[in-house]
Formats: structure tokens, C-alpha cells, sequence
């Protein structure tokens, strides 16, 4: 929102926020007001809903565009606008446990919602396995996909993104593929040159399907003479902590950096020769890997949901969970001959990820 919403207004767009939470109603330059709509995994607000028509009814607005909205009532009451388009950042609009990783055997779900999530809960134990609690959230998902399905278009990060809302019954001529935005002032100034330390860096959630720990045991097969440090930014949790007692038995020096600002972060991709999205979910598209492509840094994957769409070429991605081969990879990029090419790939892809390029597509969807 804080790179969209402005470079809406300066397209000449006139735009009034609606948001759960507003602590600053001007904080993204446009006018917010608080509606209190249900979460993704609470009732939908009746309250809200009438809300979002009597605004609807006195600003008489072109289009509405929703982001992050899972109250089945409000989706509905979008449906009084001209045209409606909705952003389908990640999975949980077409999965009822949110993630597309079956609990039990840590396996990737290609299968459209519906009838098989309940076989995938008495199997794989998904949602909360055998419980009524698991219908009641896959009917409540279902409502949510039923009224999106009715939307005039939808906009998401990547080609496999596109693809799953595609198995969820929207017609692919509906779906317009939108990257994210990057901040532009990641390009600023040319890119820090080839850092003497061989560091590589974790930037994300320090949760079980981030890879966190895949990549530790990646990292420590590499030959100690080429082994980097391996910076780790993030919120700390068990999972890293437990990962951080592992390091040093496997030879990795590994640093828990914390949750850093947005310049912390980009200080800690100009400090590393690479990023790692050694991500075990397929990730709707992967932020990371392209904010490090506007500091000319290449990155190494695993090659799961989106992924495999902007690497290539600016880092090399491997198959899910193949961590002799994530080894290579590593090597491979921060050898001091072979980084100069792969950096210079990532820094000419960054400039297709400006906020103005993504609005500039935006705009064709909605008007």
C-alpha cells in the first residue's frame, strides 16, 4: 500500500482507503477510514459490510480494488461498485489450512479446493484433521472464493499464482499477473561492489516452510574453505533459536541479525554476495529475492511456486528440497568469477519492479 496507493494519486486516481486498523489516517497519502471487518479466520461483521455500501453509495467510486479482504459479507457488498478487482496475495483464499503443505508429511497441494480438502484432512491432517472446526473453515473459505469468483478481475504476483486461481474456477482472461512493487529507492546509487566476505543471507518469517534449517544443512555440505557466513534477519522464534544449536554442529557460523528496518535489510543484502529463499511452501512469488535484485544481488532457491519466474538468470533455483544440489547453487554464485555475471542479470531485471510500472498495469485492469 505505501508504494501503490501514492503512485495511484500521482496518476491522477482519486482514492479513499478503507482499512481494519487505521492508527494514521493519512500515513499512504490518501484519505482512510476504519471498518472493522471479519479476519480470515473470523465470522464476517454484518455491521462492516453495511458500512462498505453506505460509502460505496456516497462516493460513488469507478472501482474498488481489495487487497487482503476475507469477510464474505464484504466481499459481497463490493458488488454495488461498477467494477470490482480484488489482489490475491497468497493461498489462503483457495485453501483452508492457508499454506498448500499438507501438516503431517510437509508435501505441496495442487489441488483445487473443495471435496479433496476434506479427504486431505482425515489423510493428511489438514486444517484441524477429523473435527468439525475443519468443514466449518473450508465452507467459510468456499463463501469467501464464491464471491471473489464473481469479481470482474483479479490481479496476483506470478504466473503460478495465476495458474491456482485458474484450478479455483476464474477464467484466466479475468487474471492479470501484477509482480510486486519494490521500493525505488533500493536503486539508488549504483550497487555495493563484490563484498571480500563470502556472506549469504536469510531475510524472512523464521517459520518451519521458510527453510531456514534446509539451508543450514545446505550450507554445511559446501567444502569449508568456501562455506559462507550465513546472516539471518528476522523475528526470532523457537524455530530459529532451535536451528541456531544446529549451526555449529554442522560447521556453520551463522548470525541472528533480528528484525531489521527496511534499510537494515538493505544494508544486509549489500553486506552479502547473495540471498537464500530456500522456501519449502510454494511461495506465491518471493519479495525478497527481487529487493535484492535492485541492490544487484543474485539469489539461490529452491525452485517452488513463483520463484522460478524471476530467478532465472539472476540466481540459479533447484528442486524442492535438494539440498546437496542448493549447495552447488550456493557455490556456484558466490564464486568470485561467476557473481560479476550473475549480479549484473539481477540489477537490469529490478527496474521492471518499480511501483510506476505496477500501477501502470494496475490501472489498465481497473479502468
Amino acid at each position: 500500500m505505501a508504494r501503490v496507493l501514492p503512485e495511484l494519486g500521482r496518476a491522477g486516481v482519486a482514492v479513499t482507503l478503507l482499512a481494519r486498523t487505521v492508527t494514521d489516517p493519512y500515513a499512504f497519502g490518501v484519505v482512510a477510514e476504519q471498518v472493522e471487518w471479519g479476519g480470515d479466520e473470523g465470522p464476517p461483521e454484518p455491521g462492516a459490510a453495511k458500512d462498505v455500501e453506505r460509502v460505496i453509495a456516497t462516493l460513488a467510486p469507478d472501482v474498488v480494488l481489495l487487497s487482503n479482504v476475507y469477510d464474505a459479507l464484504v466481499l459481497r457488498a463490493v458488488r454495488a461498485a461498477p467494477r470490482v478487482v480484488a489482489r490475491i496475495h497468497d493461498h489462503r483464499m483457495f485453501c483452508p489450512h492457508g499454506d498448500r503443505i499438507y501438516p503431517q508429511f510437509r508435501a505441496v497441494c495442487r489441488q483445487p479446493m473443495g471435496t479433496a480438502c476434506v479427504v486431505n484432512a482425515v489423510v493428511h491432517g489438514c486444517v484441524q484433521g477429523i473435527h468439525p472446526a475443519t468443514l466449518r473453515r473450508l465452507h467459510a473459505r468456499e463463501d469467501q472464493r464464491d464471491a471473489v469468483r464473481e469479481f470482474d478481475a483479479i490481479t496476483v504476483g506470478s504466473e503460478f499464482m495465476a495458474r491456482s486461481c485458474a484450478r479455483n474456477g476464474i477464467e484466466l482472461d479475468r487474471i492479470a499477473v501484477l509482480p510486486p512493487p519494490i521500493d525505488p529507492r533500493s536503486l539508488d546509487g549504483l550497487p555495493a561492489p563484490l563484498p571480500a566476505d563470502r556472506r549469504l543471507l536469510f531475510a524472512g518469517r523464521l517459520v518451519r516452510d521458510k527453510g531456514l534449517r534446509s539451508l543450514v544443512r545446505a550450507v554445511g555440505l559446501i567444502p569449508s574453505e568456501l562455506r559462507p557466513v550465513l546472516d539471518v534477519a528476522g523475528e526470532p522464534t523457537g524455530e530459529s533459536a532451535s536451528i541456531a544449536e544446529l549451526a555449529p554442529k554442522l560447521g556453520v557460523q551463522m548470525n541472528l541479525l533480528g528484525r531489521l528496518t527496511p534499510k537494515g535489510i538493505d544494508r544486509a543484502i549489500d553486506a552479502a554476495r547473495a540471498v537464500a529463499v530456500p522456501s519449502l511452501w510454494p511461495e506465491p512469488f518471493g519479495m525478497v529475492g527481487i529487493e535484492a535484485q535492485a541492490r544487484g544481488r543474485p539469489a539461490v532457491a529452491y525452485a517452488v511456486g513463483g520463484i522460478p519466474e524471476w530467478i532465472a538468470g539472476a540466481g540459479i533455483a533447484v528442486r524442492r528440497g535438494d539440498e546437496h544440489a542448493l549447495a552447488e547453487a550456493i557455490v556456484e554464485v558466490l564464486d568470485d568469477a561467476r557473481w560479476h555475471d550473475y549480479a549484473v542479470v539481477a540489477r537490469g531485471r529490478a527496474s521492471a519492479y518499480l511501483p510506476a510500472a505496477h500501477v501502470g498495469k494496475l490501472l489498465k485492469v481497473c479502468f
